[in-house]
């Protein structure tokens, strides 16, 4: 449309609230809108807004919660030439507070009871608007338009601040109306919008996710099916009220994070229910991997479409978009694989090398985004570039069919985390960087078990070994029911809890989120512990065998001394070799693992041992039936080769007990350098 890139987001609502006035715009509970209702209620608002002197791009913030009347007041402050800013109740003191002073605020809108929470952040003498006690004042206003002079597209139509993750407190991003409506036309032509549409809604209002939402949905004409505090499935503690809600309501299309799409995907297949008329369902905010993409389509059916997408603040929530096929090609290890395909109408997505460049296909490299749908730039710094890409901070790579895959945060350890849910136990997974009692930063893994199962961190441990140099594996591995995530649904990196400390070290961390660490005294002690077990059992086992297979061969009742002495002495010590190596082929591989040997050389230790156990026990003891009375050529022989293969066997023992110095240097730089950079 020629006109587009003059119009403001919210004359593109107003275009179905004169055309269809009686369709149903929002519903929150057991209230519902018309687009008549809405749109007057927010021309009356816009029209107090102006008496209180709200000047023509003046930020406004909303702090209200996620209901009806949130719309009401975004869609206020646009009319009234203002923009919103968004703040969600529930956020940490401390965010809000951040958001509040930071915005620069004309003045807020509010209830009483959360007046408290911003009247002391907003400047004094600016206004704070109550919607429930100036209700009636409100109301006085006339419902007709406002009339807007040198109003344009480019005009600020609201600040959006980003998830803060990485610890950082949240940047506040100045996006236009422009580039809501570049973003809004991307998403009409992927996802097919329309006014029949019915627009689930389950985003804090403060984040991205919730004004692309009410775009979507009122822009096209749709409905807006706002999910209450009862249906949020980690208040509820499952996805059961959410899925009534998408049934009983008719929800078409459902744009969620990832965490809501995995709790609403298990109580599906625990119910052996469906979405009804859900035709759409988009994951976003978090990596969302191939299999999981997968496993859903078998749950719901080809009817049912379903997209991976990648958006990002600064460009209004647009980036990527991938849509799973209805017959997909056979992918190898799509446990590790995000793919996010290409973007949106009105974006430009590349992987970016070190120069600033789009790298070859294959090659990872940082996201990087421009085009009409990037906003203006940040409150804080400076503006934004059209004619260069923005970086996103976001790790990526050109698949062969050129498509985009994300690969994790720049400063994440993707690596580790792709490996380690390509382990049939392991639902999701966190490695970072924890900085223990002494300041020493070392890579820890947090991981969730599948459901109705549990993981070994042994295990986990000996399945990263044999995958990943030691230096670039986690050398802790803790089990936990959840992982802990933002208000914005993505990964929380800096709220994992601290692993406890080995029980050699002077000092322990105890308190809450303390957890036992996996490779600790105790579990290292528990590993040799079964070794040694297994070497006494081998061993009384090869004493017993050994007059199996070969009779006589240890007898000694016609064996002059001191041979006998000396002979009787070997035969303990050969026994209890051959126990000892039969311990380390069933345990040394975890124990290497664990001392941060390479799993080539682990491989060949044991490959070294299995050798010597065929080729000395049956041949040294076919010699002594062949030479019983030969005692002196005997004694010779077992002390130049029997007496030396039993040193060697006491030499890898002590080499798989030591860890080597290189690989906790190489661990512990890597870790303090990856944590620094995020």
């Amino acid at each position: 449309m020629p006109q587009e890139s003059t119009r403001r987001v919210h004359q593109l609502y107003g275009e179905h609230a004169r055309r269809t006035p009686d369709a149903v715009a929002v519903v929150s509970g057991e209230q519902r809108l018309t687009y008549r209702e809405l749109d007057e209620r927010a021309n009356r608002l816009a029209r107090h807004l102006r008496e209180a002197g709200l000047p023509p791009g003046g930020l406004v913030a909303v702090c209200l919660g996620r209901d009806a009347e949130v719309l009401t007041a975004m869609l206020g402050v646009l009319k009234a030439g203002g923009a919103y800013v968004p703040v969600e109740p529930d956020a940490p003191p401390s965010v809000l507070r951040h958001i509040l002073a930071d915005a620069e605020l004309f003045g807020a809108l509010t209830r009483e009871s959360l007046r408290v929470m911003v009247s002391d952040t907003v400047r004094a003498g600016r206004p704070v608007i109550c919607l429930d006690t100036q209700a009636e004042a409100i109301a006085d206003r006339s419902a007709a338009p406002l009339a807007h002079t040198r109003a344009g597209a480019a005009d600020l139509a609201c600040v959006l601040y980003t998830s803060g993750t990485a610890g950082r407190m949240p940047r506040g991003v100045l996006l236009e109306h422009r580039n809501l409506v570049r973003a809004y036309e991307g998403w009409r032509v992927v996802y097919r919008l329309s006014p029949e549409d019915r627009h689930l809604q389950t985003t804090p209002s403060e984040f991205a996710g919730f004004t692309a939402d009410w775009v979507r949905a009122l822009c096209s004409g749709g409905t807006l099916v706002l999910a209450g505090r009862d249906e949020d499935p980690d208040r509820a503690g499952d996805a059961a009220p959410l899925h009534r809600l998408i049934v009983d309501e008719s929800v078409t299309v459902v744009v969620c994070d990832v965490p809501t799409v995995r709790g609403l995907h298990r109580h599906l297949r625990s119910r052996g229910a469906d979405l009804a008329a859900v035709r759409l369902i988009a994951v976003s905010g978090d990596s969302w991997y191939l299999d999981e993409q997968q496993a859903l389509r078998r749950t719901l059916g080809p009817h049912v479409r379903i997209l991976n997408v990648y958006g990002v603040t600064e460009a209004a929530g647009s980036g990527t978009w991938f849509e799973l096929p209805d017959r997909p090609a056979v992918t190898e290890h799509p446990e590790r694989v995000s793919p996010i395909g290409t973007a949106f109408p009105g974006a430009a997505v590349a992987v970016l090398g070190r120069d600033g460049a789009p790298t070859a296909r294959g090659a990872r490299g940082e996201l990087g985004i421009r085009g009409p749908v990037v906003g203006r730039g940040y409150r804080d710094g400076p503006t934004f570039k059209r004619d260069q890409y923005l970086r996103t901070g976001d790790l990526g790579r050109v698949r062969e069919d050129g498509g985009l895959e994300h690969l994790g945060r720049v400063s994440s350890h993707a690596d580790a985390e792709a490996v380690l849910r390509g382990h049939p136990a392991v639902e999701e997974c966190l490695v970072a960087a924890v900085e223990n009692a002494q300041g020493h930063k070392t890579l820890t893994a947090y991981v969730t078990p599948v459901e109705g199962g549990e993981v070994d961190p042994g295990e986990l441990r000996l399945f990263l070994s044999t995958r990943l140099p030691s230096a670039r594996g986690p050398r802790t591995v803790v089990p936990v029911s959840s992982l802990p995530r933002t208000r914005a649904g993505k990964l929380d990196r800096t709220g994992v809890p601290l692993p406890a400390q080995r029980a050699g070290d002077r000092r322990r961390t105890s308190g809450k989120g303390a957890l036992p660490a996996d490779h600790g005294e105790g579990e290292g002690c528990g590993t040799w512990g079964s070794m040694m077990a297994l070497t006494v059992f081998f061993s009384l086992l090869s004493w017993s065998l050994t007059d199996s297979f070969w009779p006589y061969s240890t007898d000694l009742s016609l064996v002059p001394h001191p041979w006998a002495a000396l002979f009787t002495g070997l035969y303990v010590a050969e026994s209890l070799a051959f126990g000892l190596g039969m311990g380390f082929l069933f345990c040394g591989r975890p124990l290497m693992a664990r001392q941060g040997h390479s799993p080539g050389l682990t491989s060949a230790a044991h490959l070294a041992v299995a050798w010597l156990l065929i080729a000395w026990w049956p041949q040294d003891n076919y010699y002594r039936l062949a030479a019983k009375t030969d005692w002196s050529r005997q004694a010779a022989l077992v002390y130049t080769f029997n007496v030396s293969l039993m040193i060697a066997a006491a030499v890898v023992v002590a080499f798989v007990a030591t860890r080597p110095r290189h690989a906790d240097r190489d661990a512990d730089r890597d870790a303090s350098r990856d944590a620094d950079r995020s």
